[in-house]
C-alpha cells in the first residue's frame, strides 16, 4: 500500500524546507557547552525590523514616515553612487532592482537600468530613496534615510547615479 500524501502536507513541507514557516524554538545548549566565539560586528540594524509579517521581528514598531526634500542642489557623486548602491553593507540596492553595470540583481523592485531617462527629478527620486514609505506606505523598500542607514551625502551620490543610468 502506497502511503498517500495530501496538497496541505505537501505545501506544509515545502514552505519549512524554504523557510518560509516560522523558525522552530532552539532548546538551550548545555551549561557545559562552550560558548562560539563572537561574529564579527559590522553595522548594528538590530533595531530596525524586518520585512515580514509572520516573524515576531515584523511585529516591532517602526520609525515614523518622513518626508525629506532635497535642499539645495544634488551635486552627487555618480561613481560612489555605484559603489553604495551595489555595496551589501550599505544601499544593496542590486537585492531588489536591476541597474545599469550590476550582476545578480533581484526582482522585487522596479528595474532602474533606465532610471535617468524616466523623467523623475533629482527631488523626487532624493525623497523616494531617503524614505519610499511618505509616498507608499506599504513599500517594502528600506527607509535608507530615516532609519540612517545612507547619509544625506550618500543618498545624493545613489541619486547622482540613478539619474545618469540612461
Amino acid at each position: 500500500m502506497k502511503p498517500t500524501i495530501t496538497l496541505g502536507g505537501a505545501l506544509f513541507a515545502l514552505g519549512v524546507l524554504a523557510g518560509c514557516a516560522q523558525a522552530p524554538a532552539i532548546a538551550p545548549a548545555p551549561a557545559t557547552a562552550t560558548p562560539a566565539p563572537a561574529a564579527p560586528r559590522g553595522p548594528d540594524y538590530s533595531g530596525y525590523p524586518c520585512l515580514s509579517y509572520t516573524l515576531p521581528c515584523g511585529k516591532i514598531a517602526t520609525r515614523k514616515p518622513v518626508a525629506r526634500a532635497l535642499e539645495g542642489k544634488l551635486d552627487g557623486d555618480a561613481e560612489r553612487g555605484r559603489q553604495l548602491a551595489f555595496a551589501r553593507n550599505k544601499g544593496n540596492c542590486l537585492a531588489c532592482h536591476v541597474m545599469k553595470g550590476g550582476q545578480q540583481p533581484g526582482t522585487r523592485g522596479p528595474d532602474l537600468s533606465m532610471y535617468g531617462s524616466s523623467g523623475m527629478s533629482d527631488a523626487e527620486a532624493y525623497a523616494t530613496v531617503y524614505d519610499m514609505r511618505s509616498r507608499i506606505a506599504d513599500t517594502l523598500m528600506p527607509p535608507f534615510g530615516t532609519n540612517g542607514i545612507l547619509s544625506d551625502r550618500e543618498i545624493r551620490d545613489v541619486v547622482a547615479f540613478l539619474q545618469a543610468s540612461r
